[in-house]
């Protein structure tokens, strides 16, 4: 399970590191984290579902061009306002890709905002005791203007967090909550696309539709774990299909799966936007 979790914190601080040399001024342990972890970042995956991190997936659309626009995060809500598990995992998801996105953006009143929700949705889940472990969440309020620090905070977290459910066995969670990361990520970076037109952040766009297959098949590996799985599978394949029945798609040999740049037309990408927005917004109001 230790392994795991730094499999997945390896890749997030690498990313980050790529676009910034100013080094985090926290104080605290997480550095030593990253410093020791550092070392794991070319062991080979132990799952053909792994799947990266809200943070990566943020610094990927950052470096790609990704604007941000405060009207596109989801409106905060009371986490008690969401009642099943499946619903408190995947805005969870939601709220932790809006809190990467405005950490990537120096946003840090916003992120703290999130953060807390963030907080209530886990303590609704039953494993809101993981904030505590290193004062994660006091090291968070107290960093809020250093990017850096925040933003190693949150992998720490991330990685504390899914080495929580994997000794609980309830793997499950992570996978629904990665699927609501996924969404709100993806359904920021259309809308960012939307507005500029810009080509690099298209060619992401495409890019991040190739996680869709190892989304669905992690969820299907712990379908029976929460009968609601079921549904939130169908909701991603309806994605799914309409990507593949894009012109850019079926016309290329590789398809979806391709390793090559993909571009989508605006009219193409208009068409994705309007599916995920569609599902972003069931989940949002509670599915």
């Amino acid at each position: 399970m230790l392994v795991k979790g730094l499999l997945f914190i390896a890749p997030s601080l690498m990313l980050l590191s790529c676009g910034n040399n100013e080094s985090a001024k926290e104080d605290t342990t997480s550095k030593d984290v990253v410093k020791k972890d550092s070392s794991v970042a070319e062991v080979p995956e132990t799952t053909s579902y792994s799947l990266p991190s809200p943070l990566q997936i943020a610094s990927i659309f950052k470096k790609s061009g990704l604007k941000y626009k405060a009207d596109l995060t989801s409106q905060m809500k009371d986490p008690a306002k969401y009642t099943t598990n499946l619903s408190k995992s995947i805005n969870l998801g939601v709220y932790s890709g809006d809190l990467s996105y405005c950490v990537l953006n120096k946003q840090s009143q916003e992120a703290m905002k999130y953060m807390k929700l963030c907080r209530g949705l886990a303590d609704n889940l039953g494993m809101g005791s993981v904030f505590e472990q290193a004062n994660l969440s006091k090291r968070f309020e107290k960093n809020l203007e250093n990017e850096d620090s925040l933003a190693y905070i949150i992998a720490e977290l991330q990685m504390v967090t899914d080495m929580y459910l994997d000794e609980n066995d309830q793997q499950q969670i992570t996978s629904i909550v990665f699927a609501g990361a996924w969404i709100e990520s993806m359904y920021i970076g259309s809308k960012v696309y939307e507005k500029g037109k810009d080509k690099s952040l298209n060619n992401k766009l495409a890019e991040q539709m190739n996680i869709l297959n190892s989304i669905i098949n992690a969820l299907k590996a712990v379908e029976k774990k929460d009968a609601a799985i079921g549904g939130l599978i169908t909701d991603l394949k309806s994605i799914k299909e309409i990507y593949d029945a894009l012109p850019s798609i079926k016309n290329n040999p590789d398809g979806a799966d391709s390793d090559k740049p993909m571009s989508l037309t605006d009219d193409e990408v208009a068409s994705l936007t309007k599916k995920i927005s569609e599902l972003r917004t069931k989940f949002v109001n509670g599915l």
